[in-house]
């Protein structure tokens, strides 16, 4: 029989509140991409797995990566979320997943448990709340980044994130180089919160998605025409805010 293995819930609860002292004010949590407190979450991380024997790497895309070797021959499963924000964030999103990969990388190194190769993954800048490039260190991983557009992306004080990343470490062309670690991976396993009510409304603790959402984004425009909204008839006015409002409807 294959070695159960036994995780601490009353542990990750406690680093997780931990985790949002650090790195949260009255707000909600701060740790947004390429700031301070974004690398102050991951030294708090990198610190914790360092306590059980597991380092971090990172790839070429900034993802955080800490490796727990099986058994040889025993496949990688990976687990994990991301630790960045948005501003005001909730102290669950994206941590929640961290947190949890840790305990359970953590509770394995602690029982000896070996039945699989452990990868907690901390993808870089998945919220783009900064430069408005959502799922970055994923996108390059799963070979979808455009690196040149991303390279010229500037945040609100006009950085150029080639310049921003490149202080981190990170060459933009080279990021889908994150690529080569994701293809040694054989599964991954990433524990959010819902975002939405569906679960609290069906009264369930827990479920498992046989989607997901595919977000796009349009920019339309309507163009009216300016006219005096006391003497011109209805049925000769062009207003583009009714025109949006009825497309909205």
């Amino acid at each position: 029989m294959t070695p159960e293995l036994r995780v601490d819930g009353r542990r990750m609860v406690a680093d997780l509140r931990e985790l949002a002292a650090l790195t949260s004010d009255a707000g909600g949590a701060q740790r947004v991409a390429w700031t301070p407190t974004w690398l102050a979450a991951r030294a708090w991380l990198r610190e914790r797995l360092a306590a059980c024997g597991v380092a971090v790497e990172h790839d070429a895309a900034a993802n955080g990566w800490a490796l727990l070797p099986g058994h040889p021959g025993t496949p990688t499963l990976a687990l994990g979320s991301h630790l960045d924000s948005v501003p005001d964030g909730g102290w669950l999103d994206g941590a929640l997943g961290v947190v949890a990969a840790l305990e359970v990388v953590r509770s394995a190194a602690e029982q000896g448990w070996r039945e699989a190769t452990l990868a907690l993954v901390d993808w870089a800048d998945e919220e783009g709340a900064r430069f408005g490039h959502s799922l970055l260190g994923s996108s390059a991983a799963c070979g979808l980044l455009d690196a040149a557009a991303v390279a010229e992306l500037r945040d609100a004080d006009g950085a150029r994130f080639a310049d921003v990343a490149a202080a981190h470490g990170v060459a933009v062309a080279a990021m889908p180089e994150a690529s080569e670690r994701l293809a040694q991976v054989d599964a991954l396993l990433e524990l959010h919160i819902e975002q939405g009510p569906v679960l609290e409304a069906a009264g369930r603790a827990l479920g498992v998605p046989r989607g997901a959402v595919g977000v796009e984004r349009l920019r339309v425009v309507f163009a009216g025409q300016a006219a005096h909204a006391g003497t011109t008839p209805l049925p000769l006015r062009r207003d583009a805010g009714a025109a949006a409002a009825r497309l909205a409807l």
